[in-house]
């Protein structure tokens, strides 16, 4: 009998852990993808994906999502569990905000939709693969999407022409 208190101790310490670890890939599982965040966003607004990133705020995991129509940036929050957009404010390209974007970047961004799109589509259809972040740069001359993924073979980047909507090699 001596052996009971350091058994039931131990199934009260390890307990909540194992009941975390498997509640942690369901949230996972049933965060909405990127794309479908995008999605949710272009439908309440119009506009070319300039960055897209998943963050935690204010306890909740949410997508932001910057986007331009024309030479107003806007931010996007989308809720990654249901996929509905929280909040849309306008940021005026003023002072701070006007070092951020350049013209080139705001042009190619609401350019390169479909091809964004299309990738973001293609990269998203491997099974277990989540895009976390994306961000629109320029790079030799040309306009490139960077974008943070998690796949079978763990975190890496790729990129993807805005033009075209083709994948680069990183030419590091």
């Amino acid at each position: 009998m001596p052996y009971k208190f350091p058994v039931l101790a131990a199934a009260i310490l390890i307990a909540p852990g194992a009941v975390l670890a498997q509640d942690a890939p369901t949230a996972q599982a049933e965060r909405v993808s990127m794309t479908r965040a995008i999605e949710a966003a272009q439908a309440q607004f119009d506009g070319g994906v300039l960055e897209a990133e998943i963050e935690t705020e204010d306890g909740a995991l949410i997508y932001e999502i910057d986007m331009v129509k024309g030479s107003d940036v806007y931010e996007v929050t989308v809720d990654s569990q249901s996929g509905e957009v929280l909040s849309q404010s306008e940021e005026r390209l003023t002072g701070f905000l006007s070092g951020l974007f350049q013209e080139d970047e705001l042009q190619a961004a609401g350019e390169a939709r479909e091809n964004l799109m299309k990738a973001l589509t293609d990269l998203e259809a491997a099974d277990g693969t989540r895009i976390e972040e994306l961000s629109l740069e320029e790079e030799d001359g040309r306009m490139i999407y960077e974008i943070e993924l998690t796949d079978a073979s763990g975190e890496r980047e790729v990129m993807i022409d805005a033009a075209t909507g083709e994948m680069v090699a990183d030419e590091d």
